[in-house]
């Protein structure tokens, strides 16, 4: 496959990630342990809902980019990627604030979800979710790197 067009296949697949994992995840299969718990407060929903909207619009915007620009110019794919990223970038980070947590243990509506682990280390499906998504979106980019001129994909 030639390489620009690779690249941009790993870009948009991060950005598709972006646009629909959050989404479909939280509000559709954990959404008792989010937008349907009567535990939350309407402001910490008011947050989930920001949330739902930040991955669309990151995952919308990077897929614009992919999808109108006709060249794969470093910058664009740069800005695509980082785009793809960003929301992910922030789910890890919000797991070293205090009093968070990126799984489901003790958790009053579901119950005690216990997480895979992998020598004693919780795996937790969205930090993985996160890292596969920052890692497609970083190699789609690096593909970019041998392109000194524009060039056209399409």
């Amino acid at each position: 496959m030639h390489r620009a067009k690779l690249a941009k296949g790993l870009l948009i697949t991060a950005a598709i990630s972006t646009l629909t994992i959050p989404i479909g995840v939280d509000a559709v299969l954990l959404a008792n342990g989010h937008m349907n718990n009567p535990a939350w407060l309407p402001h910490a929903k008011l947050h989930c809902a920001m949330s739902f909207f930040a991955a669309a619009s990151l995952g919308s915007a990077a897929l614009a980019i992919l999808k109108v620009r006709p060249t794969a110019d470093r910058f664009s794919m740069g800005l695509a990627a980082f785009l793809s990223s960003a929301f992910w970038m922030g789910l890890i980070a919000a797991g070293f604030w205090p009093g968070t947590s990126y799984g489901f243990l003790n958790d009053p509506i579901l119950g005690n979800i216990h997480e895979p682990e992998l020598g004693g280390i919780p795996i937790y499906p969205n930090v993985v979710a996160a890292v596969l998504t920052i890692a497609i979106a970083i190699v789609g980019y690096g593909l970019t790197g041998q392109q000194k001129s524009i060039e056209r994909t399409e």
